[in-house]
């Protein structure tokens, strides 16, 4: 059916924005790295005790990352290295990528301009990996350029559905010069993509500012896709292909580009065919309905022929008037014989009929009616709670009313980030189901506390979780309640423990300050906060210790009148400096 076609053709559209977007969070993850001006010296004097103090195997764990470069602003590497996840050790580096680490490919040189990124897929012997390289520029961002900055990771099945677990799709990637290709990606490959080898790429990006280049993977940002039917996008002019798999199963297949424009992937996501069940379903109850009606209506017409003839006028004009009178339309004249009377009699009742079963039929058409009435509305009552479950509710009430950009300038809010501390390695002892299920009722743990300060869940990545007091609703008393949100979170992760017995514990990290919050997209839409204080928050959890909670000074002034607090002492906090910090212990007792 075209409907199904359609819908598929959408999800494989939602799929390729997925890749879009995990290229987009890859590069913003390493932003900071190449605007830190330890990095920006160390490409440039190569420095080890940077190594030793930041390219640790705790960074590559928790940031799950297969491939770390810095080179100089010339093209050597400064420092370079694999990492084995499975053995956590170092490794060399991936095979095939040391031909592209030249400058003009992968690397940036002296004279390329301090905003450039080039980020996207690469295709490696071992596997497709996502790669982000930047110029080291210092924390000014303007330069001058001393070298790059470069991180890989192998898009591996398990990455993938990190990617598709959370949109619901079901989700698989092949390379298309996969000579072992599945029976249904290689129907669907000779459509999708011209056979030539992929050594033939395009010629080498420009160095260019971000925002002067082309969208990657040849998709759309998911803020140009309000209206996937209505209008066209970059991610439409990707060719799909649409074949089923079973009488239960229907699959989309596209192709994905790697750094250099060249087709490298096909992705399939594959739906249940509820569409096409719901028409035969739909036909076979109309087939069922109009036999059942034609059978009556048959039926009657037959009994009227044989029983009602020879009636006189008299009778008939009083059965006549009595139907017509009481409005029974069920109710028959009684005629017998066979002359022009009974004759008139017969089509009297053949109307009588004719309006019965047109009554029935919009008896019929009302309750259906009514039914799927019910339905849009329950429909509706589900997309506004799950809208409330990713939004707040005044901004869900700003999108519906009108579509605009959203963004909000809050002069004061306290943020909270949270982690795990040592889950990593926990987490690897645990299967995906007990892993998943885990953080789900860890974090659902969270949100109950979230509601019952009256706070906002921002976000949660991997183990780690975001909240934010004072917005989009300001509140004056925004520090004491992400303090007090702070102090039930440490006492609940207490009552998680793992298979060893050992209590989890959190390291969490609190700070005060001005934010932008406002949402990103039209679909999939993310409230989310940006500014300096945002940073610190996240360098007070980071610097922190297992089982504490760190606090920045701005948060200190706002709670020590109602909380007990420890001095910490100056801490180095990258990109920062020094800064003064202190221990959240718990809150002061009422006198």
């Amino acid at each position: 059916m075209a409907a199904e076609a359609r819908d598929t053709r959408r999800t494989a559209r939602v799929a390729l924005n997925l890749f879009h977007q995990a290229t987009r969070d890859f590069n913003a993850r390493w932003t900071d790295w190449s605007q830190w001006d330890d990095a920006h010296a160390f490409v440039q004097d190569g420095n080890q005790d940077f190594v030793r103090s930041n390219l640790v195997t705790e960074l590559f764990d928790i940031a799950r990352i297969d491939l770390a470069v810095f080179a100089d602003a010339d093209g050597t590497p400064v420092y370079s290295t694999g990492y084995d996840h499975a053995q956590k050790r170092w490794a060399p580096l991936p095979r095939g990528i040391a031909e592209r680490l030249r400058v003009g490919d992968l690397l940036f040189g002296r004279d390329a301009q301090p905003t450039a990124v080039r980020g996207g897929i690469v295709l490696l012997p071992d596997g497709p990996m996502l790669l982000c390289s930047q110029p080291s520029v210092g924390s000014a961002g303007r330069g001058p350029v001393a070298g790059t900055v470069m991180f890989g990771r192998f898009l591996t099945d398990a990455e993938i559905q990190r990617l598709a677990v959370p949109a619901g799709l079901s989700l698989a990637v092949r390379r298309l010069d996969d000579p072992d290709l599945p029976a249904d990606f290689r129907e669907a490959r000779a459509p999708l993509w011209d056979v030539a080898p992929l050594s033939n790429r395009a010629p080498l990006l420009d160095v260019a500012p971000l925002s002067d280049r082309a969208p990657l993977l040849d998709v759309a940002p998911l803020s140009d896709l309000a209206a996937l039917s209505d209008g066209a996008t970059p991610s439409d002019r990707a060719p799909t292909v649409v074949r089923p798999l079973s009488d239960d199963r229907i699959a989309g297949y596209t192709v994905l580009h790697d750094i250099d424009g060249q087709p490298a992937l096909l992705v399939r996501v594959d739906n249940d065919r509820a569409i096409l069940r719901m028409g035969n379903d739909t036909l076979h109850y109309l087939v069922l309905v109009t036999v059942l009606v034609g059978l009556v209506f048959g039926g009657v017409t037959l009994l009227l022929l044989e029983k009602l003839v020879l009636y006189r006028l008299a009778r008939l004009s009083r059965e006549v008037t009595a139907i017509g009178g009481d409005g029974d339309l069920s109710a028959r004249v009684a005629m017998p014989g066979n002359d022009e009377l009974s004759r008139l009699t017969g089509s009297i009742n053949g109307m009588l009929s004719a309006l019965e079963a047109n009554a029935r039929r919009q008896s019929q058409q009302k309750a259906a009616l009514e039914q799927a009435k019910a339905a849009a509305e329950q429909a509706h009552e589900r997309s506004d709670r799950l809208l409330l479950n990713i939004l707040p509710r005044s901004i869900a009430d700003q999108l519906k009313e009108h579509e605009r950009l959203i963004a909000e300038h809050f002069e004061e809010v306290t943020i909270l980030f949270a982690d795990i501390a040592g889950f990593t390695p926990r987490a690897a002892r645990l299967n995906p189901t007990e892993l998943v299920g885990l953080l789900n009722r860890m974090f659902s743990s969270f949100d109950q506390l979230a509601e019952q300060h009256g706070l906002e869940k921002i976000k949660t990545i991997g183990d780690a979780y975001m909240v934010v007091g004072g917005l989009p609703v300001q509140r004056p008393d925004h520090a004491r309640a992400i303090a007090r949100m702070a102090l039930a979170m440490a006492d609940t992760v207490r009552r998680f423990v793992d298979e060893d017995g050992e209590p989890f514990r959190l390291r969490i990290g609190i700070n005060t300050g001005p934010v932008i919050a406002g949402v990103i997209g039209k679909k999939k839409f993310s409230y989310d906060l940006w500014g300096d204080a945002v940073n610190v928050a996240s360098r007070m959890e980071s610097s922190g210790e297992p089982g504490r909670i760190q606090v920045s000074e701005a948060s200190y002034t706002l709670l020590r009148g109602d909380f007990v607090l420890e001095e910490r002492g100056l801490v180095a906090i990258k990109g920062k400096g020094a800064m003064k910090t202190y221990w959240l212990v718990g809150e002061k007792t009422p006198p």
